[in-house]
């Protein structure tokens, strides 16, 4: 195991692990979590594995989340968060000569965005990415889209409202598929500042949050992890991108959404990773 630098990037808490070995690749990979989950809720392990590859590394948590500053606290506003991508991604080119992009589930969507719109990546990975969020407004019911929306009506009117993230398929939250509150309770390990609060205001716009539409677009190497029995994404979204990206690379593993960071299955696919990206950036 390496040793991991903390520091601050404005509001942002960040980990640095720098690479390590004789054949240091002049890359840094730029990780941020999924929807609510902070840099300790499974990171460090796909983190070790590219410094130990010769990679730099560098794991934020969003603002208003886990370690970052921002008040209100567990607010969600994407455009803040990407707006957070793209100032780690400044500081990761203050020291490397090519910066790679790793994001899951809401934070695949939010690389796939950035694929597009940030000039001079070197290559990016999303595992489990939610890149289709009319597909998960249409896999809600109706009692939960009509407690929700006057809750994110609210949240965006400057109220400070905050829903569960997670829970069972009878109670109210954000994400209460079937396995959904149990995946949380996999990743988020003991200690984790991971709270499960959320502000709803995102579910106002989600059903037009579809990353997907731009695949073509994005023209820079592409890895993409596929869980098979994920429930909480849309997986014909995951194969479109993969498909449309002119260099998406496919991978599909047998995991729900949440099994990446857990035992094994975690440990396969950041070697998957880890070998994937030796091929793109050398």
């Amino acid at each position: 195991m390496g040793e991991r630098e903390e520091l601050r990037i404005g509001e942002l808490a960040a980990w640095r692990y720098p690479g390590r070995g004789s054949r240091r690749s002049g890359a840094c990979v730029v990780m941020a979590h999924g929807f609510s989950l902070t840099r300790h809720d499974g990171l460090d392990g796909y983190a070790e594995a590219f410094a130990a590859a010769g990679h730099d590394v560098l794991a934020f948590d969003h603002r208003h989340l886990g370690d970052s500053g921002g008040e209100r606290r567990q607010r969600f506003r994407t455009s803040e968060q990407l707006a957070d991508w793209r100032a780690a991604i400044a500081h990761a080119r203050g020291s490397s000569e090519r910066v790679a992009l790793w994001g899951f589930s809401f934070s695949g969507g939010h690389v796939a965005t950035l694929a597009v719109s940030e000039p001079e990546l070197a290559a990016a990975m999303v595992l489990c990415p939610f890149l289709d969020g009319l597909a998960r407004v249409r896999s809600s019911s109706v009692r939960d889209v009509a407690w929700i929306l006057p809750r994110a009506i609210a949240d965006r009117a400057g109220r400070h409202v905050l829903v569960p993230v997670t829970g069972e398929p009878h109670e109210h939250a954000a994400m209460n598929l079937p396995g959904e509150a149990q995946g949380f309770r996999r990743a988020v390990p003991e200690g984790s500042p991971w709270r499960n609060q959320i502000s709803p205001g995102v579910f106002l716009t989600v059903a037009t949050h579809r990353p997907v539409r731009h695949a073509a677009k994005i023209r820079i190497p592409l890895w993409v992890g596929l869980g098979e029995r994920d429930v909480s994404v849309s997986n014909r979204a995951v194969e479109r991108l993969a498909q449309r990206a002119p260099q998406g690379e496919l991978h599909r593993y047998d995991v729900d959404h949440f099994e990446p960071f857990v035992g094994a299955d975690a440990e396969r696919i950041a070697g998957d990773q880890v070998e994937w990206l030796g091929r793109v950036v050398g």
